[in-house]
């Protein structure tokens, strides 16, 4: 009888000497503990925090969850990943959602960690977020830079600021909040955000002074990436354009 040895990944915390926490990821955390005291790489977070300590540890038989799992850890504040650590786990849905409740249930806090700002912000109000979709509105001023040539004396609105206002309020709004909520809090001041595609289809003229409104739907948010169907009202319901967009979020690691 022949036996299979499964191969295993292991994701880990270490204290160290200067009181922060690293997460990260492995197949031998014996060894990788080691080779971080030994300082191997100077660019490492733990070059200059050595003497580091194996404070917790997970075991996986799949590297991709491993990863996963890794990256989760690694957007956790301070105190969630001290109840990890301790074992205090059903505190672990409390300190996210007291981490969570300015960012994703005051709406005015998802708009303040838009990496956006005038001219160039096109999200008035948050209307509804949810796991599962957007609603957002925004009203075209008059004086945009925009219609003194798009068209000569004949402001129309770009298709491309269209796509960029629902990439905004459809996309990049319910980003953070999933964000948030799989992370369990994030600093906006770190986050990355980068369009990745689009296909979007035109059907009515945008003209200064006009209120849109954007409502999205999440197709899928997965290791980073989201993928929304949006589509954009005028104020008397007529449909102005609608598509898919797409786009890369990004929280670099900031071990505290």
């Amino acid at each position: 009888m022949t036996s299979i040895l499964m191969k295993k990944y292991f994701v880990y915390i270490l204290s160290c000497s200067d009181g922060s926490y690293y997460t990260g990821v492995t197949n031998d955390v014996l060894l990788r503990v080691d080779q971080h005291n030994q300082g191997l790489d100077s660019r490492a977070f733990t070059f200059s925090r050595r003497p580091v300590k194996l404070v917790w540890h997970a075991e996986f038989l799949n590297p991709v969850e491993a990863i996963s799992r890794e990256k989760q850890i690694k957007g956790w504040n301070r105190k969630k990943k001290e109840a990890l650590i301790e074992g205090n786990y059903d505190l672990l849905p409390e300190l996210s959602m007291s981490s969570l409740r300015q960012a994703q249930t005051d709406n005015n806090q998802i708009l303040n960690l838009l990496p956006y700002s005038p001219p160039f912000l096109f999200v008035d109000k948050i209307i509804h977020i949810n796991n599962f979709g957007c609603e957002g509105t925004y009203t075209f001023k008059q004086n945009h830079d925009f219609y003194k040539g798009h068209f000569k004396d004949f402001p129309v609105t770009p298709g491309v600021i269209l796509t960029e206002c629902c990439a905004q309020i459809g996309l990049v709004c319910l980003g953070i909040f999933l964000l948030g909520l799989e992370e369990g809090g994030m600093d906006g001041n770190r986050l990355q955000i980068a369009m990745s595609s689009n296909e979007m289809e035109f059907l009515l003229p945008v003209y200064p002074g006009e209120t849109v409104t954007v409502v999205s739907e999440k197709m899928y948010f997965r290791f980073g990436k989201l993928k929304c169907k949006v589509k954009m009202h005028n104020e008397k319901g007529g449909l102005i354009c609608k598509g898919t967009i797409s786009g890369m979020f990004k929280i670099p690691s900031n071990e505290n």
